[in-house]
């Protein structure tokens, strides 16, 4: 399963690569759905890339899905721009700049691992190994500072060839500055971005069921 996402945290100008400008950021996600589709991209009118010109890495995702025959289905959970084929709708909404406000409300965070509990349970019946994978702009920042929060002598990896390590500690010290409650769902809600509730919800019920592989991105940790 392949679920895309989005924090405006993306749009902080230094904090990410996953898009060749600021204005095509939030194609990226629905760009990277496409592609692993169809082999092109229909929001865009090339596959998403970075401003000097390095490919998606849904072109490894591609191979090994292609290699290995592995089927798989899109889950829009929180995506700004929905993508041009057939997926499941969370109707989530997109996480908000955890620099200057919180990401989501308690409920909101609540309604995420509730739904990715439902479609867990559902895809984890149809195999025997479960892969998640993701697609969040901006995804590294927000899991860095719920890492943070929740005790970790954390380090994540960058969409940029030399990871803005300064400016993410800036933004997860401003961020950790206005949690005011250590439960993890409050964390997640102040710092966090909808992908991470989503897949921890479908984590938790399809682990039950079936054995589970997080596809990768430092923010599946």
């Amino acid at each position: 399963s392949f679920v895309i996402s989005y924090s405006e945290t993306c749009e902080i100008p230094g904090i990410t690569f996953a898009g060749s400008n600021k204005d095509m950021i939030k194609f990226t996600p629905p760009a990277d759905a496409e592609y692993l589709h169809y082999g092109y991209c229909k929001t865009i009118d090339k596959i998403p890339m970075t401003p000097d010109g390095k490919p998606t890495p849904g072109l490894l995702t591609k191979t090994a899905l292609e290699s290995s025959s592995i089927p798989h289905l899109t889950i829009n959970a929180g995506s700004k721009i929905s993508p041009q084929l057939p997926f499941i709708e969370s109707g989530l909404s997109f996480g908000k700049n955890i620099s200057s406000e919180d990401a989501m409300t308690d409920s909101q965070v609540s309604r995420a691992v509730d739904y990715g509990r439902i479609v867990g349970r559902s895809m984890a019946s149809l195999t025997d190994c479960l892969i998640i994978g993701e697609s969040i702009p901006g995804g590294t920042t927000t899991a860095l500072a719920v890492l943070r929060a929740l005790g970790f002598d954390a380090k994540v990896s960058s969409s940029i060839p030399k990871n803005p390590v300064d400016l993410k500690n800036k933004i997860v010290s401003s961020a950790l500055s206005r949690l005011e409650s250590n439960q993890p769902f409050s964390i997640v809600a102040t710092l966090g971005d909808p992908m991470i509730a989503f897949v921890s919800g479908m984590l938790s019920s399809a682990s039950e069921i079936s054995k589970v592989l997080l596809a990768g991105g430092t923010q599946m940790l």
